[in-house]
């Protein structure tokens, strides 16, 4: 989905506009957009990063390649699949990363949030990720090797970077069991809250569309 990429965009603007137009020397904010594989093959990708090269605009443009648009294989889908390459067209920084390691994700974001603030302009990152499962509920998840899904599933982030804070003795497997049970509670709290609450009234639908007083 890359209807997202103008709204982040956007946000970005309104941060240099701020500091370079209203003096705002506080105004440091840096926008940071996550879309997909698939989305860098549509327009607004392209007219977008376009316009935050021309304007500097501080603002990570974060691919998340998971190898997979829906049931579209990627390679299948773009002419470039190195996605990071694109940001050449527009002189733009461009890096990949390992997705699925914590630790360098967090690095290239803090060089690109760097960059950014010093008015060096935007980032694109491309993360090289993946999907465990179907991309959605209507997604039976056919098309996908086995042989894949379990190559990049011994990869899982969260169990890499588990398993770093352990050997490193920055955390015991116990306090990373109870950080997983009071995560897990709360998901099962969210799950009741929304089976128990009464249906929203019809009216909802139009709140949050405009302004309200």
């Amino acid at each position: 989905m890359a209807e997202g990429i103008p709204v982040a965009t956007g946000a970005a603007f309104q941060s240099k506009y701020r500091r370079d137009a209203l003096g705002d020397a506080s105004s440091d904010q840096v926008a940071v957009c996550f879309f997909g594989d698939g989305a860098s093959n549509n327009g607004q990708f392209f007219e977008c990063l376009n316009m935050a090269a021309l304007w500097k605009l501080p603002i990570l443009y974060v691919v998340e390649n998971n190898k997979w648009a829906i049931g579209m294989a990627h390679e299948r889908a773009t002419s470039q699949p190195e996605i990071y390459k694109k940001a050449q067209v527009f002189s733009m920084e461009g890096v990949e990363v390992d997705g699925m390691d914590v630790l360098a994700v967090r690095d290239v974001a803090q060089k690109a949030i760097a960059r950014a603030r010093a008015g060096e302009g935007p980032t694109l990152i491309e993360a090289l990720t993946y999907r465990f499962r179907g991309h959605s509920l209507a997604d039976p998840d056919e098309l996908r090797n086995p042989d894949e899904k379990e190559f990049w599933g011994e990869r899982d982030p969260i169990t890499r970077f588990a398993h770093y804070l352990v050997e490193h003795n920055l955390a015991t497997a116990e306090e990373l069991k109870a950080i997983e049970t009071q995560v897990q509670e709360g998901i099962d709290a969210a799950v009741k809250f929304a089976e128990e609450s009464p249906e929203p009234d019809p009216q909802e639908l139009y709140r949050y569309i405009f302004a309200e007083d």
